[in-house]
């Protein structure tokens, strides 16, 4: 038989915790939309970065292979990223709808960590134009999501158990 209490805390936590979870499924739905486009543009994408980048000038050919290929590889581990970050959120938003203190302190430390990426990422210009709309608007929705998770009624389902 289930405490009505219990079920009334995980009704109101889920009533609280909505915006939040909705923000982070955002969140991955941009994440992996750009991971998708970075994947189909690669080679468009790829030049844009070897344009920019260092030493992509060298009058060493193989200078010029190296850093492109590590920029290829670089773009090719995106994919693999967004769904290793797309399981951890799904992990994430399960610890959030259950309560668990580790999850929101996560969610939020993960969205301040990943808007300064982000940020580095736009300013050091190393991505074309689209994927940095792109990355302004996860940073748009990171901050949401950490202002959404701080409100005090957020907050209070999420304090940590009293000591006995």
């Amino acid at each position: 038989m289930t405490n009505p209490m219990d079920d009334a805390t995980a009704v109101e936590r889920e009533r609280v915790m909505r915006p939040v979870i909705r923000l982070v499924m955002v969140y991955l739905g941009l994440s992996i939309l750009i991971a998708l486009l970075v994947t189909v543009l690669h080679n468009s994408v790829l030049d844009y970065q070897f344009l920019h980048a260092a030493n992509h000038d060298s009058p060493d050919p193989a200078v010029r292979d190296q850093v492109r290929a590590s920029l290829s590889w670089g773009l090719w581990s995106r994919p693999v990223s967004a769904v290793i970050i797309l399981l951890v959120y799904l992990r994430i938003i399960k610890g959030l709808r259950n309560g668990k203190r580790s999850s929101y302190r996560r969610i939020r430390i993960v969205a301040v960590v990943v808007t300064v990426l982000n940020l580095y990422y736009i300013v050091s210009g190393q991505n074309p134009v689209w994927m940095s709309i792109g990355q302004g608007l996860q940073i748009v929705v990171l901050i949401a999501t950490f202002v959404l998770a701080s409100r005090p009624d957020v907050k209070a389902h999420f304090h940590p158990a009293p000591k006995v």
